[in-house]
C-alpha cells in the first residue's frame, strides 16, 4: 500500500509523506502534526477518535467492522476496501479446477486479531466476507462448507498450542480429501502445522489455501502454501487518488474496492487428492526432490513393489502414471530456476538428470510453449 502511496505522489506530487513505521497498533498522528490530508488504517477506537476530529481530509483503508457502523463517526469517510467476497470466490474456483468435492473454512484464531475491535470469537468483517465468498459460490456448484466452530474458551483462542489440539480433532473429522481455505496466511501455516503434527498429508488428504501471499510465511510452511495475493498496491495508489481529490475540493466515490490477484500456487494445493499411502508417500518423495534423477523402478524398489503395481496404484488413486507426475515435477522446478535464477541451462540439465541443456530446452519448449531462453529474458525484462 505504502508502494501504492509513493507511486501517486510521485507521479502527481510533490507531496512530503510522513510515514509512521510499525505495525497497526503503532498507527498515530504524530504530535504537533498540521499536514493537508491522512490516508489511515486505524488501529483503535481511541486513534478513530483522534483522525475524526482533524480537520484534514482523509481516506481509510480496510476498515474494522465497528469504524463501518453508520453511527460512527469515520464511517461517512471515503474509504478503499479488499474485495473480500471476490476473494472467497476466488478459492472455491480454484478449489474446484482441482476436483475437489470436500471442502472447509477455517476462521481466524484470537490470537492474531486485534481483540479491542469486538467481542471473543466475533468473527471479524474481512474473514466473514471471504468466507461467505467462498461458501456463496461453492453452494452455486451444490457444495456445502464445514465450518471450524472455532476454539472451546478464549484463552484456548488465544494461545494456540492450547488451541492446537481442536483444530486437529476437527481436521480429523472431515471426509477425505478435502479442500480448506483459511482467511490468511497465518491461519493457515497452523493449519498446516496441524497436520504436520497429527500426520496428515498436505496436499494428499488436506490441501491448503491462505490469503495475502506473505513470502516469508508461505515459503517456510511444510508443505510451502498456496496463497490469494492482494492488489495492496492498487489499493494504495486508489487511496492517494481519492486524497488528492479531497485536497482539492472534490467529491469522491464513498467506497472503492480492491481485487485479489490470481492464486499463487505452491504445494500446499497441488493436484493430487488420495487416501492411498503408497502413493502418497512416493508423491512425497517426488515433490521434495523436485523430479530430479528419479526412476519409476528405483521408486518401486523403495516402496517394496513392483513397477506395474506402483503404476496401477497411481492410475487408480491420481489418474496419472509415475512417469508423468517425475516430469512434471522437473520441468516445473526447472521453470522456477530458469525464471528466479541466473543459472547456467548446462547446470540445470544437470542437476535435474537431462542429458544436455540442447535436450531439457525442447522438453521445456514443449510443454511450456516457449524456449528456456525466452523465459529467462521475459522474466529479466519484467524486473527492470
Amino acid at each position: 500500500m505504502l508502494q501504492g502511496i509513493s507511486s501517486y505522489a510521485k507521479t502527481h506530487g510533490p507531496w512530503i509523506l510522513e510515514y509512521i513505521s510499525g505495525g497497526i497498533s503503532n498507527q498515530r498522528l504524530p504530535e504537533g502534526w498540521n499536514g493537508d490530508g491522512i490516508i489511515a488504517r486505524v488501529p483503535s477506537e481511541k486513534k478513530a477518535e483522534t483522525i475524526a476530529d482533524n480537520p484534514a481530509p482523509k481516506v481509510i483503508l480496510d476498515p474494522h467492522r465497528p469504524f463501518t457502523a453508520p453511527k460512527h463517526p469515520i464511517s461517512r469517510l471515503p474509504r478503499v476496501e479488499c474485495d473480500n467476497a471476490a476473494i472467497g470466490r476466488m478459492a472455491a474456483k480454484h478449489f474446484l479446477s482441482r476436483k475437489f468435492t470436500n471442502f472447509a473454512f477455517i476462521g481466524p484464531s484470537n490470537a492474531s486479531l486485534v481483540t479491542c475491535f469486538g467481542a471473543w470469537n466475533d468473527e471479524p468483517n474481512w474473514s466473514e466476507g471471504r468466507r461467505i465468498g467462498y461458501t456463496e459460490a461453492l453452494a452455486e456448484h451444490g457444495f456445502e462448507v464445514n465450518l471450524y466452530k472455532g476454539a472451546r474458551s478464549r484463552r484456548e483462542s488465544e494461545n494456540w498450542p492450547l488451541e492446537m489440539p481442536s483444530v486437529v480433532k476437527w481436521i480429523e473429522s472431515l471426509p477425505k480429501p478435502v479442500a480448506v481455505f483459511a482467511p490468511h496466511d497465518a491461519r493457515a501455516r497452523q493449519l498446516a502445522d496441524a497436520c504436520l503434527m497429527s500426520g496428515i498429508p498436505v496436499p494428499y488428504s488436506v490441501a491448503i489455501l491462505g490469503v495475502n501471499n506473505d513470502a516469508t510465511l508461505c515459503n517456510t510452511t511444510l508443505p510451502p502454501l498456496s496463497s490469494i495475493p492482494l492488489d495492496a498496491e492498487r489499493a494504495g495508489y486508489t487511496a492517494a487518488h481519492k486524497l488528492d481529490a479531497l485536497m482539492h475540493g472534490r467529491k469522491v466515490q464513498s467506497i472503492t474496492l480492491y481485487n485479489p490477484l490470481p492464486v499463487a500456487v505452491r504445494d500446499s494445493t497441488l493436484q493430487h487428492q488420495t487416501e492411498d499411502a503408497l502413493v502418497i508417500g512416493t508423491l512425497e518423495k517426488i515433490r521434495k526432490a523436485h523430479g530430479f534423477n528419479m526412476r519409476v523402478g528405483e521408486l518401486a524398489d523403495e516402496a517394496g513393489v513392483t513397477t506395474r503395481t506402483l503404476e496401477a496404484r497411481f492410475r487408480a488413486a491420481i489418474g496419472r502414471s509415475v512417469g508423468d507426475v517425475i516430469r512434471t515435477s522437473c520441468l516445473d522446478e526447472v521453470k522456477n530456476i530458469v525464471e528466479n535464477t541466473d543459472t547456467p541451462f548446462a547446470k540445470i540439465a544437470k542437476l535435474c538428470g537431462q542429458q544436455s541443456a540442447s535436450h531439457l530446452s525442447d522438453a521445456f519448449r514443449r510443454r511450456y510453449g516457449i524456449t528456456m531462453s525466452a523465459a529467462r529474458h521475459t522474466m529479466s525484462s519484467s524486473l527492470l
